[in-house]
């Protein structure tokens, strides 16, 4: 995939009026391959998903209500390709309330504070070490450990985002054009099978989520203020979610399926992400 060819594709599907806008954004992304291996053969601040993860000696292990969050993947940002728009250097540490999927508490898809992301610097890496997860944490919510490699692409919005209401796109805008965006554009770029991904667009099984996301930013006091009107100003501001990491459910290498095979997904705000602040993240979990 490279920018021409999906720019082509966009006039041949008949959406040459929106190429200037879409190929904007159009985000280079990176495609986590695993591989299952023992915790003990990743260094210290290695690239992984799941295991036990590598924090400071005083950092408290991340809870939600009375449930402990699970380990969900760090990331190296050293070992990262460098078109992706993060941070040059420093660990990013990954959790969410995967105990809490399943027990019917009303508070869970409608409270950001079920997910927790760590910026750790790469000059405090010396103070790190494995830690131990909680031997409370159900053993069904306990991720096994893998090797991450990254394999980079490019990647278009989906279907459903704010990106595409932005342009009048979408079930109360202008279907036919589109239908021609998920129809016969969007297959062309859409893969199949278990995919995790760090920045870049969402693999979707369901909608939109970057308007949840602003909805709930603004909910929790996080924005400043309320976006006025529905549903322009609202999609406006929405585009300023970016996706930060997509996991899975690869069950057979992590021991867990989110859902009913699903995915979840950690959304930023680009000011947060800018402004190497990780305490405002949000993320989401789609299935069938």
């Amino acid at each position: 995939m490279n920018v021409e060819a999906i720019i082509q594709a966009l006039e041949d599907s008949g959406l040459g009026q929106y190429k200037e806008a879409i190929s904007s954004w159009i985000y280079p992304t990176a495609e986590l391959l695993l591989e299952p291996v023992p915790d003990t053969s990743i260094p210290i601040a290695g690239s992984k998903i799941g295991g036990c993860p590598d924090l400071a000696e005083d950092t408290t292990w991340p809870t939600w209500k009375d449930y402990h969050m699970t380990f969900i993947a760090q990331i190296n940002l050293a070992e990262c390709p460098s078109q992706l728009s993060l941070p040059s250097s420093g660990l990013l540490s990954f959790f969410y309330t995967a105990e809490a999927m399943y027990e019917g508490d009303f508070d869970f898809y409608k409270d950001p504070g079920t997910c927790r992301v760590i910026y750790i610097r790469a000059d405090q890496f010396h103070l790190l070490s494995r830690q131990t997860i909680p031997e409370c944490l159900h053993v069904d919510a306990r991720m096994r450990p893998n090797r991450i490699s990254f394999k980079t692409n490019l990647s278009v919005p989906p279907s459903e985002s704010a990106y595409l209401e932005s342009l009048g796109l979408g079930w109360n805008g202008n279907m036919e054009d589109f239908k021609k965006y998920w129809g016969t554009f969007l297959p062309q770029w859409r893969k199949d099978g278990c995919l995790h991904r760090l920045m870049g667009h969402p693999d979707q099984i369901q909608g939109d989520m970057q308007l949840h996301c602003q909805t709930l930013y603004e909910q929790h006091g996080w924005s400043g203020r309320d976006t006025p009107g529905m549903p322009e100003q609202k999609a406006q501001a929405a585009l300023k979610w970016r996706l930060l990491l997509q996991i899975d459910s690869e069950e057979d290498k992590t021991g867990i399926s989110w859902g009913d095979a699903g995915r979840i997904y950690f959304w930023i705000h680009e000011d947060d992400l800018a402004s190497l602040c990780f305490d405002r993240v949000v993320c989401e979990m789609q299935c069938t």
